[in-house]
């Protein structure tokens, strides 16, 4: 598989990005993928994505982290980063990230219509020991469209409120209610409202169960 960018620029690519996450959600407080979708819109991802090496090797993670928030969040004043003696469980998410995209080859951006910051967070405890390869197997996984999945389910995987998920899918709560508690099976929703759902979900139309 061709690479957008050399081999040797990888791991540190993987470290700043580690250390960008941990920072903007550490220390500076921001949800994780709240801030991973300024990340994407900030166009620092497409930067990362064709190996541009003042980001993915000239910057510091923090340096990226006031690069997104600066242009996303307008925001102007960061704290100083905390040392920190073990890598949390946000750094590794990162680190995967930066290596997946990398060895796939595939945009942050469609990554994350699959796979959310909370979901790699769950991959933590059995995986962040492991070769990096199980990891990028498990993501390969989520990758792919699989088999139906309850509307509860990934709302909980995406980290969404039933207010969060029902206004990025354009329905009302007791809407999204009916179909979580099975009052309404989505196969009944109109196409639009479907259509809405799943990509509110990040999944295909025919994964919602």
């Amino acid at each position: 598989m061709t690479h957008a960018y050399d081999e040797m620029y990888v791991e540190g690519a993987m470290v700043r990005m580690g250390d960008m996450l941990e920072y903007a959600c550490l220390d500076c407080d921001y949800d994780p993928d709240s801030f991973w979708s300024m990340f994407i819109r900030s166009g620092l991802a497409r930067r990362f994505e064709i190996g541009d090496v003042s980001v993915v090797a000239g910057k510091s993670g923090p340096e990226l982290a006031y690069m997104v928030l600066s242009k996303a969040d307008h925001r102007r004043n960061f704290p100083k980063a905390k040392w920190r003696e073990d890598r949390s469980d946000l750094y590794w998410c990162g680190w995967v990230l930066a290596y997946y995209q990398w060895d796939r080859d595939v945009t942050f951006s469609r990554i994350w219509d699959r796979i959310s910051i909370r979901m790699l967070q769950k991959m933590y405890p059995a995986l962040h020991e492991a070769d990096i390869t199980k990891a990028v197997d498990e993501m390969d996984a989520l990758m792919k469209p699989g088999e139906k999945r309850s509307v509860h389910s990934l709302r909980l995987l995406r980290g969404l409120t039933q207010q969060e998920l029902a206004d990025k899918a354009h329905m009302t709560v007791s809407q999204l209610q009916r179909v979580e508690y099975g009052e309404r099976k989505t196969e009944n929703l109109s196409l639009k409202t479907a259509l809405a759902l799943a990509k509110a979900l990040g999944v295909e139309v025919e994964e919602l169960g």
